[in-house]
């Protein structure tokens, strides 16, 4: 299944029009339709984020990455929507700095 059919589906489960999802991302209805018909393969990498949080889900979800719908519960109560709001003030480049070195981190928890 593609990203663009996995946001398809899921905003129609959570009963969101393609209006109402284009609206608080910041994009036009047409660019949701052509996401999710596949006239769009690739998501700019700014608007997966939100697309996920007024789906309720996470990117991972939506990319295929994980099989997993929601967040783990309470995660909206702990450090995510704390790095959410910093992870949004950054300019792009410092969005790429601090994405490599959460891989970093990641990669190095891994082997511990």
């Amino acid at each position: 299944m593609t990203t663009g059919e996995i946001i398809r589906n899921r905003r129609k489960e959570l009963d969101i029009t393609a209006d109402i999802l284009a609206e608080k991302i910041g994009v036009s209805r047409s660019t949701v339709f052509r996401w999710e018909n596949g006239f769009i393969e690739k998501l700019p990498i700014d608007k997966l984020v939100p697309i996920a949080r007024v789906l309720k889900t996470t990117v991972g979800y939506l990319m295929g990455w994980d099989d997993k719908q929601v967040p783990a519960s309470g995660a909206e109560d702990g450090y995510e929507k704390d790095v959410m709001i910093f992870f949004d003030s950054l300019s792009e480049n410092q969005k790429r700095e601090a994405l490599n070195y959460l891989r970093y981190l990641a990669s190095s928890e891994e082997k511990s």
